[in-house]
């Protein structure tokens, strides 16, 4: 029998092997013993399948088809025949460092995957300690910057996209939407004054899922601002059926079929071209969009979090942030008109 770790003395060792020695009499199976026939890839596999989110449920169908590629493509070709307590600090640093630099979001997101099936293998006995232990390995940059644009800007997108989808460029700025958010709205969560958010739509190998926002913010009754309000009553009477279950934005008017993001994001990258919006502008740009203008007009973070959905304060302090920076510059402006 081979232990899983050297011993700095050998009482230590000693210690052990009389243990084993006791549970091969009793017929003891340890957690030590299980971990040594379980590799990296299956552990990852059931902790997929089983995984609670924060929710207590399963894992969304699109979650768990990301968390699988980051799996197959990116730890199993190098660490997934490693039984659980072979996959050692070292492994994974030589692992990380081998890992594509040129894609530092899935490198970042595919570390924390892995740290966070490690964590849930030490808790159950079956690695000695956590390896993943890289200072900001699940910490990346984004490389195409959060674009925000200006309200004559957001009028320029609506006029260029096709008619049957402008509604959804209002959604996005005016009531912070996302874009799986916009494509599963229906007739019936939409009036002239509010916007009700409980669903949101993915794609799973090509077929639509849908289902509850990822947290419990995420639900969340919106406010329509005045000036997109008559729009709204304009779409509903001539793009959607009147069953209470239709969809906004089909793939089709009038169909029941959802719209595929990669469709609408092709839509909406065409609509950018004929704007004087930067290339690199994207729908949920407009989320940013709306929401610094909110915090413009003096909205609290707490305000910003509800209409946003988020379920920490801190991604609402980011458009303070923002507002703020934006007063300063108004301030500037102020004094070399004064100095003028």
């Amino acid at each position: 029998m081979k232990a899983p770790q050297t011993f700095t003395t050998k009482r230590s060792a000693d210690s052990w092997l009389a243990r084993q020695r006791v549970d091969i009499e009793d017929g003891v199976v340890r957690p030590q013993t299980v971990a040594s026939r379980v590799t990296l890839a299956d552990y990852a596999e059931e902790w997929i399948t089983n995984r609670r989110s924060a929710r207590g449920g399963p894992l969304r169908a699109s979650t768990a088809r990301t968390y699988r590629i980051y799996l197959t493509k990116h730890i199993e070709p190098v660490l997934g025949s490693l039984a659980l307590p072979e996959v050692t600090r070292d492994r994974v640093r030589a692992w990380y460092a081998g890992m594509d630099n040129d894609r530092p979001t899935v490198k970042a997101r595919t570390y924390a995957f892995l740290k966070s099936v490690c964590a849930s293998a030490v808790e159950d006995d079956l690695m000695p300690a956590q390896p993943c232990t890289i200072r900001g390995g699940s910490q990346t940059t984004a490389k195409v910057k959060v674009q925000t644009a200006t309200v004559a800007q957001v009028s320029e997108l609506v006029a260029a996209m096709p008619e049957h989808l402008s509604l959804s460029i209002l959604l996005g700025a005016w009531c912070q939407t996302r874009s799986g958010e916009v494509l599963e709205l229906r007739r019936k969560d939409v009036t002239g004054q509010t916007v009700r958010i409980e669903r949101g739509v993915t794609f799973v190998h090509g077929r639509a899922v849908v289902g509850e926002p990822k947290t419990g913010a995420g639900v969340r009754t919106v406010a329509v601002p005045p000036h997109v309000s008559e729009a709204i009553e304009a779409h509903l009477d001539r793009w959607v059926n009147d069953d209470a279950e239709a969809l906004l934005f089909p793939a089709h008017p009038g169909e029941r079929q959802h719209l595929h993001l990669s469709t609408f994001g092709y839509f909406v990258k065409e609509a950018v071209k004929r704007t004087s919006l930067p290339a690199s502008f994207r729908f949920h740009h407009l989320r940013h969009t709306g929401l610094t203008l909110a915090a413009q007009t003096g909205a609290t973070v707490a305000e910003l979090q509800a209409r946003a959905g988020h379920s920490t304060p801190h991604m609402a302090l980011r458009y303070q942030h923002a507002a703020s920076e934006r007063d300063r510059a108004l301030a500037d402006a102020l004094s070399v008109l004064a100095q003028g």
